[in-house]
C-alpha cells in the first residue's frame, strides 16, 4: 500500500519532531513533504483499487465536528488568527482521514501500530534518561513553558547559573538536561513541541503499553514475554518520572481494560481498586499540587461562563486563553467553551463512536478465526483509555494524539469490514439519547461540583 510510507513518516514527524534537534532537517518543509507523500499514496491506492471507499462510522461525525469548528473560527475568531487556527486543525483532521481511510487491512494496521509503538518507546527512552541525567544550566527562551537552550555548564542550584559566566540580561534555570536538547521541568520529565507538557507525555507513553501488549502476546516464547514485561516496567518508570497524577491513572487504565476483559467486571473492579495505591508513586504534593488543582477549577468555571456568553458558537476555536489566563485543563470543558453546545455534542459523539466500534467488534465477532480482530479491538480500546483519563485534566480536544486514536478506531472498522462486509455498527436514536444524556449529565454535575468547591 502506497499510503503507509508517507503516513508512518508523518506520524513519526508529529510525535518526535526530529527537525528540532537535527538542524539540517530545519531547511526542509518535512510536514508538507510527508503530508504530500501520504495523500499522494492514498490517491494511488484508490486509483489502483488497493483501497475501497469504506467510510468509517465516525467519519461523518468527525467531518461535521471539523466543519463546525471552522464555522466558529469564521464567526468568532479575530481576522489575524483565522488562517492559523484553520490550518492547525486542518492538519490534525487530515491526519485522522489518512489513518481512518488509508488503512483498511490488519497488516496495514500493524504497520501503523508499529510506527506508533516505536514513537512511544523512543519517548520513553528519552524520558527515563532525562530523569537520571545531570543537572545543567538552561538559558530560558520561553518563560511560560520554561523551555530553553543548555549552555553546557553544570549546576546544583539556580545560583550556579548566574554570575560572570552568564549572558547579561538572560534568565537561567538549573534543570536536568536530557537527550536531543530536552530538559526537565522542575524534575518532571518532558519532551519537545506538543509533548513539552509532562502530563501529555505521560498519556502518550501510557498508550504505548496498549500497543505493546498485543505485539508481544502474539508470541508463545517465554523470552519474548519477559522482554515485553521489561519494556512495560520501563514505560511505568517514565510515567512515574513525569510526576503526573493523571498519567499514573492513564497507565492503570490500560491494565484495567485488559484486566476487565480477562476476569470480568467483578474481579476487574477489585483489580482496579487494588491498583489504586500505585497512584501514590505519581504526582506532586504540597503547594504545587494544590495550586494546580485550584487552577483547573478556575479554568473550568471560566469555561462555563464562556458557554453562557454564547451557547451556540462559544468563544471560537482556539480562543479560550484570550478569555482566561490558563487553558481549560479539560477537553470537554474546552469543547463547549470554544464550540458551544453543538460542538460539545459532536465531541462526545466522536468519543462515543470511536469506542463503540471496537466494543461492538468484541461482542459480534465470535468466530474462532476472528481472534486477531478481537485482539486488535482490545488494543484500540486500551490505546484510547489513557487519553480519556487525561481528558479530565488536559486540553486534548484538537491534539494530534487524540485524533490519531480516532483514526486508529476508524482504520480498525475498515479492516473488519474488509473481511466481514455484512458487519455493521449502527448509530441510531438510542445512541443520540445516550450521547445527549452524557452531555446533560456533565453540564449538570460539573457546575454543582464547582459550586461545592466554591469556584462558581
Amino acid at each position: 500500500m502506497f499510503t503507509l510510507p508517507g503516513l508512518s513518516a508523518l506520524l513519526m514527524f508529529l510525535y518526535l519532531r526530529p527537525q528540532e534537534f537535527i538542524p539540517v532537517l530545519q531547511k526542509l518543509p518535512l510536514l508538507y513533504i510527508f503530508f504530500a507523500a501520504a495523500v499522494g499514496g492514498l490517491l494511488v491506492d484508490l486509483k489502483l483499487r488497493l483501497l475501497k471507499p469504506i467510510p468509517t462510522r465516525s467519519l461523518k461525525i468527525a467531518a461535521i465536528f471539523f466543519g463546525w469548528a471552522i464555522v466558529t473560527i469564521a464567526v468568532k475568531v479575530p481576522a489575524s488568527d483565522k488562517v492559523g487556527q484553520t490550518l492547525q486543525f486542518t492538519i490534525v483532521f487530515v491526519t485522522f482521514l489518512l489513518i481512518a481511510q488509508g488503512v483498511q487491512r490488519f497488516r496495514a494496521l500493524l504497520v501503523v501500530a508499529a510506527s506508533l509503538l516505536f514513537c512511544t518507546l523512543f519517548l520513553t527512552m528519552v524520558g527515563v534518561h532525562q530523569a537520571n541525567a545531570d543537572l545543567g544550566c538552561l538559558m530560558i527562551e520561553d518563560y511560560l513553558s520554561k523551555l530553553g537552550v543548555p549552555d553546557g555548564r553544570s549546576c546544583e542550584t539556580f545560583l550556579d547559573c548566574t554570575g560572570l559566566d552568564a549572558e547579561p540580561g538572560e534568565v537561567y534555570a538549573c534543570q536536568r538536561i536530557g537527550l536531543f536538547g530536552t530538559s526537565a521541568l522542575d524534575d518532571r520529565v518532558r519532551y519537545r513541541g506538543s509533548l513539552q507538557d509532562p502530563n501529555e507525555l505521560a498519556a502518550v507513553v501510557a498508550s504505548g503499553l496498549a500497543l505493546l501488549i498485543p505485539f508481544f502476546a502474539r508470541s508463545r516464547r517465554r523470552l519474548v514475554h519477559l522482554v515485553g514485561v521489561a519494556i512495560g516496567i520501563f514505560i511505568f518508570m517514565c510515567v512515574i518520572y513525569t510526576q503526573s497524577r493523571g498519567g499514573m491513572l492513564a497507565y492503570m487504565s490500560v491494565l484495567g481494560v485488559y484486566f476487565l476483559r480477562r476476569y470480568g467486571i467483578k474481579w476487574g473492579v477489585i483489580g482496579v481498586f487494588a491498583m489504586l495505591p500505585l497512584t501514590a508513586l505519581g504526582g506532586r504534593g504540597g503547594e504545587a499540587a494544590q495550586g494546580s488543582t485550584e487552577g483547573r477549577y478556575e479554568a473550568w468555571a471560566a469555561g462555563i461562563h464562556m458557554l453562557k456568553s454564547d451557547p451556540v458558537f462559544g468563544v471560537g476555536k482556539g480562543q479560550f486563553t484570550n478569555f482566561h489566563r490558563l487553558t481549560a485543563h479539560n477537553s470537554h470543558v474546552l469543547s463547549f467553551a470554544e464550540l458551544g453546545l453543538p460542538g460539545f455534542f459532536l465531541w462526545i459523539a466522536l468519543l462515543y463512536m470511536s469506542f463503540k466500534i471496537p466494543i461492538m467488534a468484541l461482542r459480534d465477532l465470535k468466530d474462532p478465526r476472528a481472534g486477531p480482530a478481537r485482539s486488535w479491538a482490545m488494543g484500540v480500546i486500551a490505546f484510547g483509555a489513557p487519553y480519556v483519563v487525561q481528558m479530565t485534566f488536559l486540553s486534548l480536544t484538537y491534539h494530534n494524539i487524540t485524533w490519531v486514536f480516532f483514526g486508529l478506531s476508524g482504520a480498525f472498522y475498515a479492516a473488519v469490514k474488509r473481511h466481514a462486509p455484512d458487519w455493521e455498527v449502527k448509530f441510531g436514536f438510542l445512541d443520540y439519547v445516550i450521547i445527549g444524556g452524557i452531555c446533560l449529565g456533565f453540564l449538570t454535575v460539573l457546575p454543582m461540583y464547582l459550586i461545592y468547591k466554591g469556584f462558581l
